[in-house]
């Protein structure tokens, strides 16, 4: 696990009906509605502790993007400190995702004013971040 500062991200996304049990179901709903997912950065923004949170399913904003003819809300990721661990073959270990937030979370001074981050840097390798003071 390693500090690092975040720089502020825009996104568009689609917010989970269900947390972050129906996170896959966001990401499905996010993705059809891009014309294309290559070169794209996903982000998964968790707000409060599961079952008593909000998900979003996120992709960066770029240019030429028009998230309200998509259907899409838009937002923003904040910057600060945050505290990361990386996850190899991700969708194969699922459980992971969670025991990880939650070891990070006991070990450092949490910011409870941002979001946790999933970052999806590729179909094999997730960035977990944890806000921290």
């Amino acid at each position: 696990m390693i500090e690092t500062n975040f720089d502020e991200v825009k996104v568009m996304y689609v917010r989970s009906d269900s947390g972050v049990r129906g996170g896959e179901k966001a990401f499905n709903m996010l993705e059809s509605k891009l014309p294309d997912l290559k070169g794209r950065r996903f982000y998964g923004l968790i707000f409060g502790i599961p079952p008593d949170d909000e998900y979003r399913a996120c992709a960066a904003l770029e240019e030429e993007d028009d998230p309200l003819a998509m259907g899409l809300k838009v937002g923003i990721i904040p910057a600060g400190k945050y505290v990361q661990e990386k996850i190899i073959d991700w969708s194969k270990n699922l459980k992971k995702i969670g025991e990880v937030f939650r070891s990070l979370s006991q070990k450092y001074d949490v910011d409870h004013t941002r979001p946790n981050i999933e970052f999806y840097r590729s179909m094999k390798e997730l960035l977990v971040k944890v806000p921290i003071n």
